[in-house]
């Protein structure tokens, strides 16, 4: 009986010294690490795949060619197509040729003879319809003849008008020519030109994204085209992920929220890794609570409020890969908080 109280009194002191640790400041979450896709922006055929999934990268290295020989084909027709809008531009600009202003100086010449004739003729007309009024005025001649002048300086008149407005009018196309284009002309031309100058620079553009380079140093996770695959524009041909940026995402009750702080650093430990222990550094601490995630919830805090915690992993020698499962401990930080 004594024995058994001794043993009991031992029990009480293991659970007080040894399980004195509060567990509840240890957080386990799913490692993670930045992820880029890397997504086609022209529609052709696969043309050269230059790496393999698994294999290491850096920003800048080539990773997948696309065929470019149409864009090449429809640059080309969009320069022809700009240079022969630029010409139109300056030819516009610089206003009419000598063969047009002389044809038009021709015209107007023309007509200025047919005016003159027009003018000499109701001239003589007219003189000849007052001669005669001033005889009839007499009784020298008789009502019919006036009548009959009257008509002729009439018809004269009238002609001599209509060849005063042909004349007015080729002396305008004269001033036209002379003067050169209308503005609205000269930038319709100009719109053209740069309508066309866009359309080269969209191809060239295109042609540059024909080779797709990696944006980072990384691993190839996925290669999602092989070579004479077609690849339609926005498909995702891709994937690296950065194993230099990883980090644990953890949420903490609001109730231990004074237990961490921005640059905190915490030990990091896993299961396969045994004893072995890693660091992080908290880098993020939301400002806005939140009811626990789904996906990490127990029946006991489905409607407790959290804020979400990200803990920047610090392992160089990457024995923690993204998708592994790590314990986030808070109570064993090594600011001693």
């Amino acid at each position: 009986m004594r024995r058994l109280k001794v043993l009991s009194i031992l029990l009480i002191l293991f659970s007080i010294t040894g399980c004195s640790k509060d567990t509840s400041l240890v957080y386990t979450g799913t490692l993670e690490a930045t992820e880029v896709d890397l997504n086609s922006e022209v529609s052709s055929t696969v043309k050269n795949v230059f790496v393999d999934e698994g294999s290491s990268v850096k920003k800048g290295d080539k990773i997948l060619q696309i065929d470019d020989a149409s864009l090449l084909i429809k640059l080309n027709q969009a320069n022809a197509q700009l240079n022969a809008s630029k010409a139109d531009f300056e030819d516009v600009s610089n206003g009419s040729r000598n063969e047009e202003i002389k044809k038009a100086q021709a015209n107007l010449e023309s007509i200025d003879a047919l005016l003159s004739g027009a003018k000499s003729e109701y001239e003589y007309v007219r003189d000849n319809y007052n001669d005669l009024k001033s005889l009839y005025e007499q009784d020298a001649v008789s009502k019919k003849e006036l009548d009959g002048a009257k008509t002729s300086m009439d018809k004269a008149y009238s002609n001599f008008q209509n060849v005063q407005k042909q004349y007015e009018s080729a002396k305008s196309s004269v001033d036209l020519v002379l003067s050169g284009s209308t503005s609205e002309k000269i930038k319709k031309a100009k719109a053209q030109v740069d309508y066309m100058k866009a359309n080269v620079d969209l191809l060239n553009y295109q042609l540059s994204k024909a080779t797709i380079y990696s944006p980072i140093d990384g691993v190839i996770q996925n290669i999602n085209y092989d070579e004479g695959e077609l690849v339609l524009n926005g498909a995702n041909v891709a994937n690296i992920i950065n194993l230099t940026d990883r980090w644990v995402k953890i949420y903490i009750p609001q109730k231990q929220l004074n237990k961490v702080s921005l640059n905190q650093e915490v030990n990091i430990k896993a299961d396969y890794l045994k004893d072995k222990k890693l660091t992080g550094k908290i880098v993020y601490i939301s400002s806005k609570a939140e009811f626990t995630p789904k996906n990490v919830e127990s029946k006991e805090s489905k409607e407790e409020m959290v804020f979400e915690v990200k803990v920047k992993i610090d392992d160089q020698s990457n024995l923690l890969k993204p998708g592994m499962l790590v314990d986030i401990d808070l109570e064993g930080d090594l600011n001693g908080k």
